[in-house]
């Protein structure tokens, strides 16, 4: 029910709508539609294409900032290397067997070959020895020579033990910076260990080492050993070393390290924790291969992380960067063809709606010449259009025009002769019985009178006769007619045995109008013929006025009263015998419409009122309009 209600709904909506407008919307919907799917097949390839692209070359600058950035551990291993090895240094540390000053004296060297050493290396933030041989001998000024019991406790002393050398991880020192360090066994002449060199390294050293390439150090960037576990973490305006079990050494041997984080509370050591856990970095690594991998579900979106090959040591870096910042640049410029593809859509909606309406254009010409055409106005043409439908239909059309123009002047000719005929008919039959009534009263009065008044009568009659005739035109204008009236009563006041008071009273701006000819003398030979006024005076009252009603067309109305004895009971005009009357009628409706004609009926104070209603005709041309040029 509720489909049909709809489906319902769009027919009538579609109804209702304009063809030029469903086309345009048909248009902009489909091309809308296109671009859209177009649109984001194309992001999405370029997308992908773009973020393989970029993923790759992240990736050789990430394994060519690993190769450069570590180049720094030939120079900490060589210095280890160099001090292990140093036979000055060796023979310094034989205290067996000398005095207290000589230890002394030794300590100082000591220190100055140490001091020296941070000197001329680079990266290096200090070098300290730590060994048993000076533990009897006070000094007043600081050095960096310590007991080895300081550094016993340590997590990664055990490994050292079984190990040359190792890299290591310090707690803060005590310039609050947290370090990284290389640890060194230095052996005497008889291969027992001597003393333990520790070099300690800054990580802001270390993070200097990729300054060079700021690429390198967006995101977060991880600093990993030969087993996986992270020794330092970069990147995120953050340093830290996570919390791990184990340190590789130049021979593979590993520990758990300590966690030391220098974030300020622990919502920062949260969101700085590492994307991927060891198990990941183990999983991905073990080949010695590198590579890089999108890695979901993370906070933050999916993170791209890439691994480079291992440099020295076997250590490497890992990087994690969020893919919205990676592909930030590709969405810029996606936005930037979808304001392209906006911008052309709109330009060829511009397009489609200057197509629609140069295809519209005839349909609306065709419409509006058949309104046109309902209007009346049978002389409206439809021009050819370029295409062949529309020339077939503004063909069609033409010719019904055409058609229509021939049937209604064929029909104008049909009734027009019809109208003559009965016209002349009915003048035939008026025209003999009024001639015959006023010879024979110039009989009478010849006989009675003088010949003066019978050349009056003569007179009055031709006048009578003219504008009667009137060249056989239809319509004569209101004076002529109001002239003729003037003439039959005075030619009828000569023969009668009672006076006639004939009265006018014209509105002067109806006197110029046309009117159907012979339509008052009927109504006033009626009243003389008929009236037998018992006051022994007959009175003829005529008034002409333009209607008051605002409706158009505008009429003109026409009103004779009598004093005479009336109408019989019963009288009808539809039923009445009187030629004259029944003439009068029928020509006003044959000439102006059944809008117009004759009513009589008994006047308030006794007599017969005659209304005659008829257009209001001012000029020839509307005369023509209303005969259909007959009275031309």
């Amino acid at each position: 029910m509720r489909k049909r209600r709809l489906s319902l709904f769009l027919n009538h909506k579609l109804q209702q709508s304009k063809l030029s407008t469903l086309m345009v919307t048909c248009f902009i919907a489909f091309n809308l539609l296109l671009v859209s799917v177009i649109v984001w097949l194309a992001y999405q390839s370029f997308s992908a294409v773009t973020f393989t692209e970029i993923s790759k070359a992240r990736l050789a600058l990430l394994n060519e900032s690993t190769r450069r950035g570590f180049d720094f551990i030939t120079g900490v291993t060589g210095t280890a290397y160099s001090l292990a090895s140093n036979r000055e240094l060796s023979n310094l540390l034989e205290t067996k067997g000398t005095g207290r000053l000589t230890q002394i004296h030794q300590r100082r060297e000591v220190s100055k070959i140490l001091d020296h050493t941070v000197v001329v290396s680079e990266g290096i933030t200090s070098i300290e020895l730590y060994t048993d041989a000076f533990n009897g001998v006070t000094v007043t000024m600081a050095d960096r020579i310590y007991s080895v019991d300081k550094i016993a406790g340590a997590s990664w002393f055990a490994a050292l033990e079984h190990a040359d050398a190792a890299w290591v991880p310090l707690r803060e020192n005590e310039s609050g910076q947290s370090l990284i360090g290389y640890a060194q066994r230095i052996f005497d002449s008889r291969g027992g260990t001597v003393a333990y060199v520790l070099i300690r390294l800054s990580r802001a050293d270390i993070v200097r080492r990729f300054a060079d390439m700021p690429m390198v150090l967006d995101g977060q960037v991880l600093l990993v050993d030969t087993a996986g576990n992270v020794v330092m973490q970069m990147g995120d305006d953050n340093l830290e070393v996570n919390p791990s079990e184990g340190s590789s050494s130049i021979h593979g041997a590993s520990e758990i390290f300590p966690s030391i984080n220098v974030s300020t509370n622990a919502a920062a050591a949260v969101e700085s924790e590492p994307v991927v856990d060891r198990a990941w970095i183990q999983e991905h690594v073990e080949h010695g291969e590198d590579g890089f991998e999108v890695v979901s579900g993370k906070p933050g979106g999916a993170q791209l992380v890439l691994y480079s090959r291992p440099a020295m040591l076997q250590w490497r870096l890992v990087q994690t960067i969020p893919v919205h910042t990676l592909l930030s640049p590709v969405r810029q410029a996606g936005w930037q063809v979808l304001g392209i593809a906006v911008l052309g859509l709109l330009f060829s909606a511009v397009l489609a709606y200057l197509f629609v309406w140069r295809i519209v254009r005839p349909l609306r010409q065709l419409i509006k010449r058949m309104r046109q055409l309902e209007k009346g106005d049978f002389n409206t043409r439809v021009q050819l259009s370029f295409t062949e439908e529309y020339a077939h239909l503004a063909y069609g059309f033409n010719h019904m025009a055409s058609q229509l123009t021939e049937l209604m002047e064929q029909v104008k000719e049909e009734s027009r002769a019809k109208r003559e005929a009965q016209t002349g008919l009915l003048e035939a039959q008026i025209k003999p019985h009024f001639l015959y009534n006023t010879l024979d009263m110039i009989h009478w009065r010849a006989l009675d009178y003088e010949a003066k008044d019978i050349s009056r009568m003569i007179v009055q009659l031709s006048k009578l006769l003219r504008i009667g005739l009137s060249g056989g035109r239809l319509f004569i204008r209101v004076r002529d007619e109001l002239e003729h009236a003037r003439c039959y009563v005075s030619i009828q006041s000569e023969r009668l045995p009672f006076s006639i008071d004939y009265q006018e009273q014209i509105d002067p701006r109806v006197r110029g109008c046309y009117i159907p000819k012979i339509i008052l003398q009927p109504f006033i030979e009626n009243a003389v013929m008929h009236g037998q006024p018992k006051e022994g005076q007959l009175r003829i009252q005529v008034d002409m006025r333009e209607s008051e009603s605002n409706v158009p067309p505008s009429k003109i109305i026409i009103c004779l009263k009598d004093n005479g004895q009336g109408l019989p009971e019963g009288w009808k005009l539809e039923e009445t015998t009187g030629i004259g009357i029944r003439n009068v009628h029928q020509r006003i409706q044959l000439y102006c419409g059944t809008g117009y004609g004759v009513d009589i009926c008994a006047g308030e104070l006794g007599g017969v009122e005659v209304t005659v209603t008829l257009p209001r005709i001012e000029t020839e041309e509307q005369l023509n309009l209303w005969l259909g040029g007959e009275n031309e």
